[in-house]
């Protein structure tokens, strides 16, 4: 009896090493693929940074000793999906392809992953190589960036902004950098000494090139005042899913701006209509700001608001 369960073990044990010897890894690769370049064109010959909307080029030979069915471009793909074209072999071709294939990039921003597979006739997977290729953004993007009521006294508090590198400035660093600053932020206090509140201003933002009385206390005399133009956006602009390049951007913002502009914007909030405003630079640049949070209701040096900032490059 322990003569026949040895027996028994070692033909099972056999029969499974031998099974496994001679089979292939399941997610093995078994093709090779080469991305070739001519200096020219945006041939791709691995991962890459590029614009949006560039036109982009694969030139390939993928080679393999499995005899090839198909081979396909995959954009962002799961598992066997996202196929964004397909060939079907001849005979001549099943064990060496060659083919250039032309893309236009994405326009939003980030990494898209591109892979040239194999398959067989069957539609089993042979192999593959995956490139990525980055969308570069056609925009800066500034975020978390404070802006406080002007005091009257120290006259440090950040109370200016420039889009042209982000940067928040108080009156007084801010005379050295006038010529970036395209707007500035304070707590207007009109209507606030009567019992109606459809008078009430409050949050503001404002163009340099148009004077605020009650801000007098700060002499700008000598500064470069850029002539920037205002406006809120309906509620219908999403910051986030939809000013998401330079193209969106000039759409939403650009073709909402055609009228109805102005030097200054009051009331902002966070409620929807008053939370997303947008501008145009002295330089004809359009971009748009978001009102994150506000930080208090009064005229006080501890007031603020907290923005993030999208604008064209």
């Amino acid at each position: 009896m322990k003569l026949k369960s040895f027996l028994i073990y070692l033909s099972t044990g056999f029969i499974l090493s031998a099974c496994d010897k001679g089979a292939a890894p399941v997610d093995g690769n078994n093709a090779t693929v080469e991305l070739k370049g001519d200096g020219v064109k945006q041939f791709i010959t691995g991962n890459v940074s590029v614009n949006p909307k560039d036109s982009i080029f694969f030139n390939y030979t993928i080679a393999s000793s499995i005899d090839m069915g198909y081979v396909s471009i995959q954009k962002n793909p799961v598992n066997q999906t996202a196929f964004v074209v397909r060939d079907t072999l001849s005979a001549a071709q099943k064990n060496s392809f060659t083919a250039t294939k032309a893309f236009q990039a994405d326009s939003v921003n980030g990494p898209v992953l591109y892979r040239i597979v194999a398959h067989t006739s069957r539609g089993v997977y042979i192999g593959h190589k995956d490139v990525v290729v980055t969308v570069k953004p056609d925009f800066d993007f500034w975020s978390y960036r404070i802006l406080q009521v002007p005091d009257s006294v120290n006259k440090t508090n950040k109370c200016y902004y420039s889009t042209k590198d982000g940067k928040i400035y108080s009156y007084t660093d801010g005379a050295a950098n006038s010529a970036s600053i395209d707007f500035g932020y304070y707590w207007d206090t009109t209507g606030r000494g009567t019992t109606a509140t459809n008078d009430d201003i409050k949050h503001s933002f404002y163009s340099l090139s148009a004077a605020q009385p009650q801000l007098e206390f700060y002499n700008i005399t000598s500064w470069t005042k850029k002539v920037t133009l205002l406006k809120k956006m309906p509620s219908s602009v999403n910051f986030v899913s939809q000013l998401t390049s330079a193209g969106a951007i000039q759409t939403l913002i650009g073709g909402n701006m055609t009228s109805g502009t102005s030097s200054k914007v009051t009331l902002l909030s966070t409620s929807g209509g008053s939370n997303v405003i947008g501008f145009k630079t002295a330089e004809g640049k359009f971009g748009a700001i978001s009102i994150r949070y506000v930080n208090g209701d009064s005229p006080n040096k501890e007031t603020s608001i907290e923005i993030d900032v999208k604008v064209q490059r």
